[in-house]
């Protein structure tokens, strides 16, 4: 790590100590460990079997033909396995901010022989996807890295079809501010905040929350799935 990178982590971290706000966000979000780094990292065999994919997958009941947002997609590690899932009748948008990593999952996708994987290169307060009817924006482990998150959730709802999922997976925090954990109840007021609300709650981590929002329709309830 450079010294350039070790002052802006401290920075920020003395920022957020103070509750002072970033006047510049990409001077934090911006300041990322190389590509190749990232995924050397993320395709750890340990990690990897961590994330519980098929587990995930049999949760968020992917149909052939949906229309599937991976966001914040790092090396694929979901996106590969819900492409497969939604079938070549449905698209898999792999989204990242990192044009090296996105094209890693794009060459991932065409080594697998999958032809519905699309890249897209988004934004640090929008992913710019191309359509207005996901079926399912699925985050794993991402909104904790994003600076203006009402603002990102906020953009992804127009993406969404009217009975469209955002499906959130983070770590709740133990009593602690460490800025890589997420408290359901703030995410649960910013989704609110989008007219957004829990609608299934998956107990599939000991260490993470999994959950399904909806629009309400009908007679919605949360439901606690294991």
């Amino acid at each position: 790590m450079t010294k350039q990178s070790k002052f802006q982590i401290l920075w920020f971290a003395f920022l957020c100590l103070f509750g002072i706000g970033l006047t510049n966000v990409s001077a934090f979000q911006l300041e990322q460990r190389p590509a190749k780094d990232y995924i050397e990292r993320m395709d750890r065999p340990g990690r990897v079997a961590g994330l519980r994919v098929d587990e995930v997958l049999e949760k968020l009941q992917l149909k052939p033909g949906d229309v599937v947002a991976d966001i914040g997609s790092g090396s694929g590690v979901f996106s590969i396995p819900m492409a497969r899932a939604i079938g070549p009748n449905g698209t898999l948008y792999a989204v990242d901010i990192d044009q090296e990593m996105i094209d890693f999952v794009g060459d991932r996708a065409k080594k697998a022989g999958l032809k519905n994987v699309r890249i897209v290169l988004g934004e640090y307060a929008d992913p710019k996807l191309p359509v207005r009817d996901l079926d399912v924006a699925f985050f794993h482990r991402v909104l904790h890295m994003i600076e203006l998150r009402q603002a990102y959730v906020n953009a992804v709802a127009k993406y969404l079809k009217p009975d469209g999922r955002i499906v959130i997976i983070e770590k709740e925090p133990e009593e602690s501010n460490n800025w890589m954990w997420l408290r359901r109840s703030d995410v649960d007021s910013w989704m609110a905040a989008i007219g957004f609300y829990p609608a299934e709650r998956f107990g599939v981590f000991d260490d993470k929350w999994f959950v399904s929002y909806q629009r309400p329709y009908g007679n919605s309830v949360l439901l606690d799935r294991d």
